[in-house]
């Protein structure tokens, strides 16, 4: 417990410090995102549509490559690297190509993994692809929210990129799980009113949550106190509340971005919930990938740490 304490007063003053030398980012704010298609912008005439989104240490991102003839649509994106990336190929299907010529298939549905400084491209296909995309730290080319939008190979960038790296092992892009196939492989715990499943990345863990609101045990548990998150509501209602920052509803297809090591908590108000979240740093204290961690320790359930932070952390005792 002690170790954890440490480190995210560490990675809060991190953030801190990060927030100062990039006025981009929104520390400790409670944020929902519209993930609508209509609140997008054109990047590339015809071609590309996207809207980009800061949280404490991240970039979220919705990109949407219409269907179109090949003398309007970019076949590739340029090559480009940056940190840690989580995507869903949310509609349509792409494939990314790293740095050694290896070619990713994404089908519609598809969660991936991308490692941090591998320098990639990609290919759409030829109906309409929408991508969710979440990256740590956050894009550098990515102006702020309200500047011109970015697209690699397509424009002045607004910073350099990430550093590219060749000493990484395996593959660049790992597929976690699809959409329509990854309910049947989450782990309940018992009552059924919540069933779970994780995976564990470099820097970063994804989990997958389904709350049952009539089963027995659900309740609006405070959550346990942990990196930032962002949570992507695919079916049902959630409300979350954080003290000090008031509360946001979130409806199917909508984001919620939680700030880091803010207790918070959340309610399910439809009769089933399916939320995919992203959450920096790692999730260690979850365990390996295939085990099922204690109830308190995942997002929907248990408590704050009972150790008090350093003066850094938001959490402190007494504090919101």
């Amino acid at each position: 417990m002690r170790t954890m304490v440490v480190l995210a007063g560490l990675w809060l003053g991190n953030l801190a410090q990060a927030a100062v030398d990039d006025p981009r980012l929104h520390p400790g704010e409670l944020r929902l995102l519209e993930l609508d298609r209509a609140t997008l912008r054109e990047v590339v005439p015809g071609a590309v549509y996207m809207r980009h989104r800061f949280g404490s240490g991240q970039s979220t991102a919705l990109f949407r490559f219409p269907p179109a003839a090949a003398a309007t649509r970019p076949a590739k994106l340029a090559f480009h690297s940056h940190g840690t990336e989580f995507a869903i190929q949310l509609a349509g299907d792409s494939e990314i190509i790293d740095e050694r010529g290896r070619h990713y298939p994404l089908r519609e549905g598809d969660a991936v993994l991308v490692k941090a400084g591998v320098r990639h491209t990609g290919a759409f296909g030829n109906t309409e692809n929408r991508i969710l995309s979440v990256v740590t730290p956050p894009r550098p080319e990515y102006p702020p929210e309200d500047g011109a939008a970015y697209f690699p190979g397509h424009g002045r960038p607004a910073a350099a990129p990430v550093p590219a790296r060749s000493d990484y092992a395996g593959p660049a892009v790992r597929t976690l799980f699809n959409l329509a196939t990854v309910e049947s492989t989450l782990m309940s715990y018992p009552g059924d009113a919540v069933a779970f499943r994780h995976w564990q990345g470099d820097d970063v863990s994804v989990a997958v949550t389904r709350l049952r609101r009539a089963a027995p045990g659900h309740a609006a548990a405070p959550h346990a106190v942990h990196g930032e998150e962002v949570a992507w509501l695919v079916r049902g209602q959630m409300r979350y509340t954080l003290p000090g920052a008031g509360e946001v509803t979130a409806s199917a297809g909508q984001a919620v971005i939680l700030p880091p090591y803010r207790a918070h908590s959340a309610e399910c108000l439809t009769d089933e919930c399916l939320i995919v979240s992203w959450q920096g740093p790692r999730r260690d204290e979850w365990g390996a990938e295939g085990t099922l961690p204690p109830l308190r320790l995942i997002g929907t359930g248990g408590g704050a740490l009972a150790e008090s932070h350093p003066a850094a952390c938001p959490c402190q005792a007494g504090a919101d």
